[in-house]
C-alpha cells in the first residue's frame, strides 16, 4: 500500500460517529458520485506512485504540491468544484500498460430497472474489519472481565451498501468490488468486442480508484440506518439468537417515503484484546484467551414501495447462506441484490408478477395496487383487530384525522410499522401529511418532546418516561390500550359513520380463512392451499379497507353540496351547521385539518380518484339532483372507462388476478441485458394472447420499463404512447419525462420522426398530468403551517411568498431572531409574527387621506403608530416614516412636523416626572438644526421600542448619506417593519422569542450595528469623489457579482424612435443577466437573462449592439434598441473571457480562456479567422492597439503582443525575486506604455510599447489587483479588498486611496472621461460612481 493509501485511510474517522444530517466523512466520500469516468478501462496494472497518487487527487479534487494529500475535510454536499473540475480538465493520455475491463464498451453498466423490486441492500452491524466498536456512552473499564463486554451497548456500522451497479464495503480492504455487477462474459454470443481475460493481482490494484456511484438515495437516510436496524441498541451475544424481522420508513429531506425490511441475524467470532486494547473480531484464532461470541448484523432492503411481506419473502431465502464463510455469505448478499433489483412491480390493475430466486423454491408474487392514486397493501390489515376493540381502533382513527400527537407502544418493535401503516392505510383518502417515524430509537427519544403533530413508534419500555410529556396519545399495543393526556379533548365519530363502520366489519370478519376452510374441503396441495389462503386474505384486506371509505362516504356524501367550484371555496359555516348538534364538535376540529384542506382541493380540482367513484354511489338521488343545480360539469358524475373497470374492487367481488411468471435470472449474468430481453420477449407473447385492455395496459407498462433498462428508450417511449388506447391512468409521467431529458441528440432527432411523437400524444398527456413548477402562486394564510417546526427553506420559502422580505440576507437574520440561533421555528410562533405583520401593514391605513396629501412624499412610508400618548403638541400619535417623524393630535387630525429623520443628532431615553405619578418612560429627540428645542414624548412603555425604531431609521439614513447610496433608507425601513412585527409578535405567551427580544433587537437592528462600527462616515477623499452607489440586484434574494460594465453614451437613433436614446449603464451580472440602467438616474430599463451562467465581458459594436460573452461559450448580440437578445455566436468551446472591437467597428476580437481568438466580421456576424495562442488555458483579456493595429493578450502569466495571423511579436513576463512568474490579473495600455496589475500581490508593473523595456514597478498595500483604468492623467487601480487607487500616469507616484466596497472590484469603466463606475464581488454586489476629477 502506498503512501498516500495510508494517509487517506490514516485520516478516517475510526469511531463511525454519525454527524447530524450526513454520512460519516468516510461515507460520503465515496457515496458522491466522486469521479465522471465512461471508459471501463481506466484502470491500470502498472502505475508508479507518483502517477498513482496524482491519480488519488485528481479523484478526491485534492490540492496541493508534490504527493501529500490533505485531509479530507469537506463538506460532504459540496460535489459543484469536483463537476466543474471533471467537465473541464482535459483527459491525460493512456498509460501504454492499460488493462481492458472484462466487460465490453457496450455491457459496461447494467443500467436501473426504473421499477425495480428494491433499490439497494445495505449491510449494517461490525465484522472483523470493523473490530469491536462501543457506543459513544459505552464506559469500559480497564479491569473489565470478559463477561462485563457482553453488557456494552456496540456502535454499529455499514459494511456494504449495494445496488445493481456497485458494491460498496466501506471498511473493507477494498471499498469497491471490480467484479460487479457479475456478468459473464464469455457466455455472452451479443458482445461485439471480445474482453481479453483479466490478469491475476490486478484486482488489488482495480479497487483503489473508485468508481462512480449513483445511489438512489441521500446519505442522511442511509447514515441513519445503524441506529433504525438497531433501535434498541446492539450488544454482543454469548449464544445464538434467532433471526428476526422489522420494518421501517424512511423519510427523505424532500418528503418522499422508502420502505425497508431488515433481517437481524447473528455471525460467530472470536474476541481477542490487542496489545494496545482493542478489541477485534476474528474468525479463526491461535490464542487461547479468545472468547467466543455472536455478533448482531442486519441486513436492510429498501423499496420505494411498501412490499414488506414479499422483502421478507425474500430475504428468508437468504438465511441458508448467512452461516457460511464471509465471502460466499458477501457473494450470496450480491446475488441476491442483483436478482432483486431486476424484478419489477406491477403497475396498479390485476397483472401480478412472479418469480423464484432459486431452485426448488416456491414462487414468490408481487401484487399490484388496486388502484393507481393508492400504494400497495403488503401488509395484514387485520393486525389492529388482532390487539384492539373496534371503538379503541375508531379512537385512534379520530386521533389521526384530528392531527393529534400520537406515539405507538411496543416491546416488538416488528408490529410498529405494520400496526401504524394499517392506520394509514384506514384513514384513506386523508393523507397524513406531518412527521411520521414509525420506530424511534431509544438513542432518539427527545423527538417525542417536539412540538407539532407527529406519529412516532418506540419501545414500551419508555412507557414511564413518555407519559410524563403533554399532549401526547400514547397507543399501547402490547397492553391493548389508547391512553390519552388529561388536557386533550378528541370529538367522537359521528354514530352514522360508526354504525356504517360496525356492520360492514362484522360482515368482513365472517369471511376470514379459518371461517372460509370450515365448510371448503380441505386443500389436496400445498399450492392449492396457499392459493386459496391468499385468495380469501386479499379479499379481507379488500374488504376491511371498504368498511373505512364507506365510513367517509357517509360521514362526507354530501359535501359537494356546500362546494363553490367556479370560487374554488367550501363553505365551511353552512356545512357544520347542517350537522346535528352532537355531530358539530367533530366536524368543526376536523375542517380545521391539514387532512381535510388536501381532501377539499382535490374534490375543487375535480380530482377523478377512486373515492370519487364510491361517492357517487353513496349520494343520495336528491343529493345528486341538487349538486347537478350548481352548474357543475356533470361529466364528473359520469364513469369514466378507468374507474368502471376499478369499480369492482368496492363490490365486494373478488379480483380475477393474472399472473405473469419472470424468467429465471441466471447470477453471474450471462450478458447485462439478457435476462431483459427474455423479458421483453415473454410479455410480447402475452400481449398478443391478451383479451383484457387492462391487462394488455400492464404488459405494455412492464415491456416500457425494460426497454428503458436495455437502454432501447424508443421502445420504451414507443410502448408508454400505445397505453393511452388501453389505459391511461398508469401512464408514468415522471418517467417519460425523464427519459426525454436523458435523450442525446441523436436520439431526440430519431424521436422526432416517430411517427407517435409526430401526433404528440406523449407529451399532450405529460402537459395534462403535470402541472408547471417554474411558477409559484402566492401564500395565502390558509396555506401557512398550522403546527410542527418550520425549517430554513420553509421559512424563506413563506417570507417570500407572502413579499415580507426577498433579499436572503434580511431574511436570514430575521430567522436568527426569531429562532435565538435555532435551526427551526414552531410555527405557531411564525403565524403569531405574520399576524403582527398584517396588522403592521393595515396601520399605516388610518393615517388621514388629507395628511398623505398635504404633507407627505408620493414615495413615504408609515412605519409606525403609537398609542395615544401626550407631547408637546398635546394628544396625539407619534407616527414614523422612512423620512420624518410627526404628530397626529387627536380630534382634529392635525399635522406637526417633529423632526427630519436626517437632522437628529441625538436620541435620549429618561423618565419624566408628574404630579399624579411619580414619573414615566420618555423621550427626548435632539436636533441638528439650531435653535430647535429637543422634542420630548411621554411614551412609558413604548418608550424603548420607539428608542429602538428612531434609531435604526436615523442610522440607516446617516450611512446612506456617507456611502451615497439611497436604497439603504428602504432597507432600514424593512428592519423597522420587521423589527415592529416581531415586537408585537412577542406578546403572544407561546411565542419562542419572546424571552430573546434584546437579541432580536441586536440582529434586526442591522444598521444601528452597522454605525457603531463606523459605517456612516467615509474618509474626506472617499466623500469628494464618491456621487452615487446602487444594487443592480436589488429586489432579488441574492446578491451577484458584477463581472463587467459598459457604459454607452446617448445619441440619436437614427430615425427609428423619435426621442434621442438616453446614456445607458450595462451591467454584466453573475446571475447570468445583463441589467440596463439608465445613465442619468441609474433606474433600472431592462433586464435580459438570456445566459446559462455568468456574463463576463461586455462590448458595444457600431452603437447598435451589445456583445455578451459568458462562462457558456456563448456571445449573446443585444439590439440595444429593443434590448432582445436573438443572435447568439456560439464557435467557442470555452470560457469567453473578453471581447475588443477595432475603432472602425468593422471586426471584433472575442476570447476565450483556452486560447482561442476569433475574429469576426460585424456586419454579417461571420467568422474571418480563428487564431490559437500556444501554452495556455487561462486567456483573460484582449485589446486591439489601433496605433500597431496589433492585439495584446494577457495570459496571466504573461502579456503578449501578437499580429493578426496570432504570430507572437512580443512577450512581457513580470518575474519575483526568485525568477518565477508572477499571475498578472488585468492590464490596460497609454499612449507609449504598458500597465500591468498582479493578481496576487500588491504590485503594477509597467512596460514601455517600443521599447519593449520594464519601466516601474509600483506597490500597493494590498493582496492583488483586479481592474484598471486609464482617466485622464491618472491611473485608477481596483484591488481585491475594495479600495481604489490613483496613480499619476507620468510619474508613477501614488496619489490618492479611496474605500468604496466590501468585496474585491470585479469590474471597471468609465464614462465619458467624466466618471469611473466600479462593480463589486457578490458580498457587496454594488455598483459605485466616482468623479474622475475631484478636489478634497
Amino acid at each position: 500500500m502506498s503512501e498516500s493509501v495510508r494517509y487517506l485511510k490514516s485520516n478516517l474517522p475510526t469511531d463511525g460517529t454519525l454527524s447530524d444530517g450526513c454520512i460519516t466523512e468516510h461515507v460520503s466520500r465515496y457515496i458522491q458520485p466522486l469521479h465522471i469516468s465512461d471508459d471501463p478501462e481506466w484502470l491500470t496494472q502498472s502505475y508508479g506512485a507518483y502517477e498513482y497518487e496524482e491519480e488519488l487527487r485528481d479523484v478526491f479534487h485534492f490540492s496541493g504540491n508534490g504527493g501529500s494529500l490533505p485531509q479530507l475535510n469537506r463538506a460532504c454536499s459540496d460535489n459543484s468544484s469536483l463537476a466543474t473540475k471533471s467537465a473541464t480538465t482535459k483527459p491525460r493520455a493512456r498509460p501504454a500498460n492499460r488493462l481492458r475491463h472484462r466487460m465490453s464498451m457496450v455491457d459496461a453498466r447494467l443500467t436501473k430497472l426504473p421499477n425495480s423490486l428494491i433499490e439497494m441492500c445495505v449491510l449494517v452491524g461490525l465484522d472483523q474489519d470493523t473490530g469491536v466498536r462501543c457506543a459513544r456512552h459505552a464506559q469500559v473499564s480497564e479491569a473489565a472481565s470478559w463477561s462485563s463486554f457482553f453488557s456494552l451497548p456496540l456502535d454499529p456500522q455499514i459494511l456494504a451498501v449495494i445496488n445493481n451497479q456497485d458494491a460498496y464495503f466501506p471498511n473493507a480492504k477494498m471499498t469497491f468490488d471490480s467484479y460487479f455487477p457479475p456478468v459473464n462474459a464469455k457466455a455472452s454470443t451479443k458482445t461485439p468486442h471480445k474482453a481479453p481475460p483479466l490478469k491475476r493481482g490486478a484486482s488489488r490494484r482495480l479497487s483503489t480508484k473508485p468508481r462512480p456511484v449513483a445511489f438512489p438515495h441521500n446519505q442522511e437516510m442511509i447514515a441513519s440506518l445503524p441506529t433504525l436496524c438497531f433501535p434498541s441498541e446492539a450488544f454482543l451475544q454469548q449464544s445464538k439468537p434467532p433471526e428476526t424481522f422489522q420494518y421501517l420508513v424512511l423519510t427523505s429531506i424532500s418528503g418522499s417515503r422508502s420502505y425497508a425490511t431488515c433481517l437481524t441475524f447473528h455471525r460467530q467470532y472470536l474476541l481477542n484484546i490487542t496489545k494496545d486494547g482493542k478489541l477485534e473480531l476474528q474468525v479463526d484464532s491461535s490464542d487461547s484467551s479468545s472468547v467466543k461470541c455472536w455478533v448482531p448484523t442486519c441486513i436492510c432492503v429498501i423499496s420505494s414501495q411498501p412490499y414488506f411481506l414479499v422483502m421478507k419473502q425474500c430475504l428468508s431465502t437468504l438465511i441458508p447462506s448467512l452461516n457460511e464463510e464471509r465471502s460466499e455469505m458477501l457473494k450470496s448478499l450480491k446475488y441476491f441484490t442483483i436478482q432483486m433489483t431486476m424484478i419489477p412491480t406491477p403497475p396498479a390493475g390485476s397483472l401480478c408478477v412472479s418469480f423464484c430466486l432459486g431452485e426448488n423454491q416456491r414462487p414468490i408474487t408481487v401484487h399490484p395496487p388496486d388502484n393507481p392514486e393508492k400504494q400497495c397493501v403488503d401488509i395484514p390489515l387485520n393486525l389492529p383487530f388482532l390487539r384492539f376493540s373496534l371503538d379503541d381502533i375508531l379512537e385512534i382513527v379520530t386521533c389521526l384525522l384530528t392531527q393529534q400527537r400520537l406515539v405507538f407502544l411496543s416491546e416488538d418493535y416488528a408490529l410498529l410499522t405494520p400496526i401504524v401503516e394499517c392506520f394509514l392505510l384506514f384513514i384513506l383518502p386523508f393523507k397524513w401529511p406531518f412527521v411520521y417515524v414509525p420506530v424511534v430509537s431509544s438513542s432518539l427519544l427527545d423527538l417525542l418532546e417536539a412540538p407539532g403533530c407527529f406519529i412516532m413508534g418506540c419501545n414500551s419500555v419508555h412507557r414511564q418516561r413518555i407519559s410524563q410529556i403533554e399532549g401526547l396519545v400514547m397507543v399501547d399495543i402490547d397492553r391493548r390500550q389508547v391512553v390519552k393526556c388529561k388536557t386533550i379533548k378528541i370529538p367522537s365519530i359521528p354514530e352514522a359513520g360508526v354504525i356504517t363502520f360496525k356492520k360492514l366489519y362484522q360482515s368482513a370478519s365472517s369471511k376470514q380463512y379459518e371461517i372460509a376452510m370450515l365448510s371448503r374441503p380441505a386443500s389436496t396441495t400445498l399450492d392449492s392451499d396457499c392459493s386459496f389462503r391468499d385468495r380469501i386474505q386479499r379479499q379481507y384486506q379488500r374488504d376491511i379497507q371498504e368498511c373505512f371509505t364507506e365510513m367517509y362516504a357517509t360521514l362526507f356524501r354530501d359535501v359537494y353540496d356546500f362546494m363553490y367550484f367556479d370560487q374554488r371555496r367550501f363553505k365551511d359555516d353552512e356545512f357544520i351547521a347542517s350537522r346535528p348538534d352532537d355531530e358539530k364538535d367533530f366536524y368543526t376540529e376536523f375542517l380545521q385539518t391539514q387532512l381535510f384542506k388536501t381532501f377539499k382541493y382535490d374534490r375543487l380540482d375535480k380530482k377523478k380518484d377512486y373515492y370519487l367513484n364510491l361517492s357517487k354511489r353513496q349520494r343520495p338521488l336528491n343529493s345528486m339532483e341538487s349538486y347537478s343545480r350548481r352548474n357543475f360539469s356533470r361529466s364528473l358524475l359520469t364513469h369514466s372507462s378507468v374507474l368502471s373497470r376499478r369499480a369492482d374492487s368496492f363490490k365486494g367481488g373478488s379480483t380475477a388476478y393474472t399472473y405473469f411468471c419472470l424468467p429465471t435470472c441466471e447470477v453471474p449474468l450471462p450478458t447485462i441485458h439478457q435476462f431483459y430481453d427474455s423479458c421483453i420477449e415473454q410479455i410480447s407473447i402475452s400481449i398478443k394472447t391478451a383479451k383484457s385492455a387492462s391487462i394488455k395496459a400492464s404488459y405494455l407498462f412492464l415491456r416500457g420499463m425494460f426497454q428503458i433498462a436495455c437502454s432501447r428508450p424508443l421502445n420504451g417511449l414507443d410502448d408508454f404512447h400505445n397505453l393511452h388506447t388501453t389505459d391511461l391512468s398508469i401512464f408514468p409521467v415522471e418517467e417519460i419525462t425523464r427519459v426525454v431529458e436523458d435523450l442525446s441528440a441523436s436520439e431526440k432527432a430519431e424521436l422526432e420522426e416517430q411517427d407517435f411523437y409526430k401526433r404528440g400524444e406523449i407529451l399532450n398527456k405529460i402537459s395534462q398530468r403535470k402541472r408547471p413548477t417554474g411558477t409559484s402562486t402566492p401564500t395565502i394564510i390558509e396555506d401557512l403551517p398550522q403546527e410542527g417546526l418550520i425549517c430554513h427553506a420553509e421559512f424563506v420559502l413563506h417570507i417570500q411568498n407572502l413579499e415580507i422580505a426577498i433579499d436572503m440576507d434580511v431574511i436570514d437574520r430575521l430567522f436568527n431572531a426569531l429562532t435565538g440561533n435555532q435551526s427551526v421555528l414552531d410555527a405557531e410562533t411564525f403565524l403569531f409574527f405574520v399576524d403582527a405583520w398584517k396588522e403592521g401593514e393595515i396601520e399605516g391605513t388610518v393615517i388621514p387621506d388629507e395628511i398623505y396629501e398635504r404633507h407627505l412624499v408620493n414615495t413615504e412610508s408609515v412605519l409606525k403608530i403609537s398609542s395615544l400618548i401626550s407631547s408637546d403638541q398635546g394628544m396625539g400619535r407619534l407616527v414614523l416614516t422612512d423620512k420624518r417623524l410627526f404628530v397626529v393630535t387627536q380630534g382634529n387630525n392635525t399635522f406637526h412636523e417633529v423632526i427630519r429623520i436626517k437632522d437628529i443628532s441625538c436620541l435620549e431615553r429618561f423618565e419624566r416626572s408628574f404630579l399624579l405619578l411619580s414619573s414615566a418612560p420618555a423621550l427626548r429627540v435632539y436636533s441638528k438644526l439650531p435653535d430647535k428645542e429637543p422634542y420630548m414624548a411621554n411614551l412609558k412603555g413604548e418608550r424603548n421600542t420607539w428608542y429602538t425604531l428612531i434609531n435604526e431609521m436615523w442610522s440607516g439614513r446617516a450611512i446612506a448619506d456617507a456611502q451615497k447610496d439611497p436604497h439603504i433608507v428602504q432597507q432600514a425601513a424593512r428592519n423597522i417593519c420587521l423589527l415592529d412585527a416581531a415586537i408585537r409578535s412577542a406578546e403572544n405567551a407561546g411565542a419562542t422569542h419572546a424571552k430573546h427580544l434584546e437579541h432580536v433587537s441586536q440582529v434586526l437592528c442591522h444598521f444601528t450595528r452597522l454605525k457603531d462600527e463606523g459605517m456612516a462616515s467615509v474618509a474626506p477623499e472617499t466623500g469628494s469623489a464618491l456621487v452615487h452607489k446602487f444594487n443592480p440586484s436589488a429586489n432579488e434574494a441574492q446578491r451577484s457579482t458584477v463581472e463587467a460594465m459598459l457604459y454607452t453614451p446617448g445619441n440619436r437613433s437614427d430615425g427609428r424612435y423619435e426621442e434621442d436614446s438616453c446614456p445607458r449603464l450595462w451591467c454584466a451580472m453573475g446571475s447570468g443577466k445583463v441589467k440596463v440602467f439608465d445613465g442619468s438616474n441609474f433606474l433600472l430599463e431592462a433586464e435580459i437573462p438570456e445566459a446559462k451562467d455568468r456574463v463576463c465581458c461586455l462590448a458595444c459594436v457600431n452603437g447598435e449592439q451589445i456583445w455578451a460573452g459568458s462562462f457558456d461559450t456563448t456571445i449573446y448580440i443585444i439590439d440595444v434598441f429593443t434590448y432582445s437578445a436573438n443572435k447568439r455566436l456560439m464557435d467557442h468551446n470555452d470560457i469567453v473571457s473578453d471581447i475588443t472591437v477595432t475603432s472602425d467597428q468593422s471586426t471584433a476580437y472575442t476570447a476565450s480562456l483556452n486560447g482561442q481568438i476569433i475574429e469576426w466580421d460585424t456586419a454579417s456576424l461571420t467568422k474571418t479567422k480563428v487564431i490559437q495562442l500556444q501554452n495556455t488555458d487561462k486567456l483573460v483579456s484582449i485589446k486591439w492597439d489601433d496605433a500597431s493595429h496589433r492585439l495584446w493578450c494577457c495570459t496571466k502569466d504573461d502579456i503578449r503582443l501578437i499580429d493578426k495571423d496570432g504570430a507572437v511579436l512580443q512577450k512581457f513576463v513580470h518575474r519575483d525575486e526568485k525568477g518565477f512568474p508572477i499571475l498578472l490579473e488585468t492590464f490596460i495600455f497609454t499612449k507609449n506604455t504598458v500597465w500591468a496589475g498582479c493578481g496576487r500581490r500588491g504590485e503594477i508593473v509597467s512596460w514601455d510599447k517600443m521599447s519593449f523595456k520594464r519601466l516601474k514597478v509600483l506597490k500597493i498595500d494590498c493582496r492583488g489587483v483586479s481592474k484598471m483604468v486609464a482617466v485622464d492623467k491618472w491611473i485608477w487601480v481596483a484591488s481585491k479588498q475594495g479600495k481604489i487607487h490613483l496613480f499619476d500616469k507620468e510619474t508613477g507616484k501614488h496619489e490618492k486611496a479611496l474605500t468604496g466596497h466590501n468585496d474585491a472590484i470585479r469590474s471597471m469603466t468609465q464614462a465619458e472621461m467624466r466618471y469611473v463606475l466600479t462593480g463589486a464581488g457578490s458580498r457587496d454586489g454594488k455598483v459605485a460612481v466616482w468623479r474622475a476629477q475631484f478636489i478634497v
